[in-house]
């Protein structure tokens, strides 16, 4: 069954009503998956697909190889340093109108402002056709170094690392790696987007395991 998925547009022309059909859904979250795939360093940025769960399209899993800092409980105040970071996102039927939601493990997740003490992280409010998956895994990477190019100290989710990461951009310890660095070395041409009528399917998935 083909269903489209429907939201309210605003731009500066008025509102309107936009649809997506559960195929062009499909195939633009084919097409972003594969973008973020060419756009990394794979020794630096490792992007994995998780089982999905009901309701679900896509669940990643993404790690920056790279110096970073964790908290590892709900009212932890005390970064400490690591060697890698996870990130997790999950894109819903209905991509690009319906929003993605990012998260860390809320154990062992990134000491940064726009982080909550859930382990949601914050990202921008989300614009069909403007924002994508493309977007938020960007800021999530940036994030992941402390990258204060990307960090939101006008929005922040935790309001107690402001000062500490702060501190250390002006210091130069942050980012942790020259962001050029998160990004593969030669860039490859997508390959030309596939129409409506041809097979759109996104890689296998791993067999959930308990």
């Amino acid at each position: 069954m083909n269903t489209d998925f429907s939201t309210t547009y605003r731009d500066e022309n008025g509102s309107r009503v936009v649809s997506v059909s559960a195929e062009d859904s499909r195939l633009a979250l084919k097409n972003d998956f594969d973008e973020i795939l060419r756009n990394y360093d794979p020794n630096i940025v490792t992007i994995e697909r998780c089982p999905t769960d009901p309701g679900e399209s896509l669940h990643l899993k993404i790690t920056v190889h790279a110096p970073s800092h964790y908290l590892a409980y709900e009212s932890d105040t005390d970064p400490k340093p690591c060697d890698n970071m996870t990130a997790y996102v999950i894109c819903y039927p209905g991509y690009p109108l319906r929003s993605i939601r990012a998260y860390y493990m809320p154990n062992y997740r990134l000491a940064s402002p726009n982080v909550f003490s859930s382990g949601a992280a914050c990202i921008d409010t989300w614009i069909p056709f403007t924002s994508s998956l493309v977007t938020v895994v960007e800021k999530l990477v940036h994030d992941m170094i402390h990258d204060p190019q990307v960090t939101r100290y006008d929005s922040v989710a935790c309001n107690s690392m402001v000062i500490w990461h702060r501190s250390h951009v002006q210091t130069g310890e942050f980012p942790t790696i020259p962001p050029r660095n998160l990004y593969a070395r030669q860039t490859t041409p997508l390959p030309p987007r596939r129409n409506r009528a041809q097979t759109n399917t996104l890689p296998p998935l791993p067999r959930r395991t308990h």
